[in-house]
This record gives structure tokens, sequence and C-alpha cells, in this order.
């Protein structure tokens, strides 16, 4: 996993923030996608991304110590990133304030509760020309959101982001039985124009799992164009 600070505080200067708010991309995300946009004010930012390999003991252990000194932590997740959130941040001896889940499960390769198996297996062999520019308009629903995507789209190689996908099916498809574990999640959002994950799959995990679960009817996967979507996450009645 690779990590990226987009805002932060020098250690003194941190008691005075308002908090953190850490950002897990999905598959193929880094840091490119909120690097150019404008942020909660107030707020330090870190960016996870890269889930070919999960951090070891000792990256977790300083992930949680860059965490713990701020007065508010805001988890927000999105797509595969629920899935690499809740590996990382299961044991997590810091808490959130707010942990919002958009557009995925902890169970993201599931008949049930994710993307159907065979499914996945389709985009894994499609990945690569035509086939990675069909994934992205499915992903962004239409030719506005996809512009907009591409504005901030990952620069990550080709290669990389295979590697990542055939990674994250194994790692996936290795979980526990599948039974909702909610954890520390405390909101989930579900969109309803969602062609990766579908919809009904979500909300059922969430639903069975006693999470509250938003759905935004036009919301494709693609969050990001919504220009409040992240204040939204740590401050829902904010943008209302």
């Amino acid at each position: 996993m690779q990590t990226a600070w987009i805002i932060r505080s020098a250690a003194d200067e941190i008691p005075a923030k308002n908090g953190v708010i850490v950002f897990a991309a999905g598959w193929a995300g880094s840091d490119e996608l909120v690097r150019r946009r404008p942020l909660p004010e107030g707020y330090d930012f870190l960016c996870l991304y890269d889930y070919r390999t999960l951090p070891s003991p000792e990256e977790t252990v300083n992930l949680y110590a860059w965490l713990e000194p701020y007065r508010t932590r805001h988890l927000v997740a999105w797509s595969f990133g629920v899935w690499a959130a809740g590996r990382i941040f299961g044991e997590s001896p810091v808490g959130w304030d707010t942990a919002t889940a958009i557009g995925g499960t902890p169970r993201p390769v599931s008949d049930r509760y994710g993307i159907p198996e065979r499914a996945f297996a389709v985009t894994v062999r499609s990945i690569g020309g035509a086939g990675t520019v069909k994934f992205l308009e499915r992903m962004c629903g239409t030719p506005e959101i996809l512009r907009e995507y591409y504005r901030h789209r990952s620069t990550r190689p080709l290669e990389e982001i295979y590697e990542e996908l055939l990674s994250l099916r194994r790692q996936a498809l290795a979980a526990p039985p599948e039974l909702p574990e909610p954890g520390f999640w405390t909101r989930a959002v579900v969109g309803g124009r969602d062609a990766i994950f579908p919809p009904e799959q979500m909300w059922r995990y969430w639903n069975e799992a006693g999470v509250p679960v938003e759905v935004c009817p036009d919301m494709p996967h693609y969050p990001l164009y919504e220009p409040h979507i992240l204040t939204s996450c740590i401050a829902p009645d904010e943008t209302r």
C-alpha cells in the first residue's frame, strides 16, 4: 500500500486543526484523485491507495501513530478501499468519529454482497485497451462525469494496476465466510446507478450489518464528481 499526505500539519500545529480525514481510494486509484480538488477546510488529509500488498505490522503501527494526535478522525473509503480500510483498521486502537463506505463493501467479490465472481473474472480478462475504456464508461455513467474523472485520473502504469486487480481478487476470495461484520463503519452510501458494484448487493450487506445506508438514486460508481461528497461524509448536515 502507498500513502500520500495531501495536507499535513507540523506536530505543533495539529491541536489547532479540526482533525484528519483518511481517504481510502479504490482499485487503480492514487492521490491524484483528490490532490487538485477543494477539500474540507481545517483538516489534514491522508490518501491510501495501491493495495497490491497491505501494510506490514510495523507500517500499520506507524500509520496508527500518525492519526492518534488528532482530536477528530474521519474515514472515507470508496470501492475496494472499503475492503482495504477494513483490513487495515479492523483492529486499530485509533477510533473514528465517522467512517463512511461509498460504493463498496468489506466483501467486494461476492455473489451476495459485492461484485459477482463471474463479473469480476470478466473484468480481469478485459483490462487493457478498449476493455479499460468500457470499464471507465460504466464506472462514470455519463460522458460529463467521465470527462471529470479524466481530469483527476491516476497515471499509474497499466501493468501495476492489473497486478493490483489480481492481488485484490486473490485476497478478497480468501476472506472468511460471508457474514456481515459492521466493525467501525458508521454510514454507507450506495449509488443507484452503480454499474460496477450492484446496488442491491451493497444494500443487502449494509442492511444485514445494521449500518445506516443512504441510497443516492443518480450516483454512478464514481462519486467524486460531486463537489461536496467529502464534506457530506464528515458533516452530512452541512450539505443539506
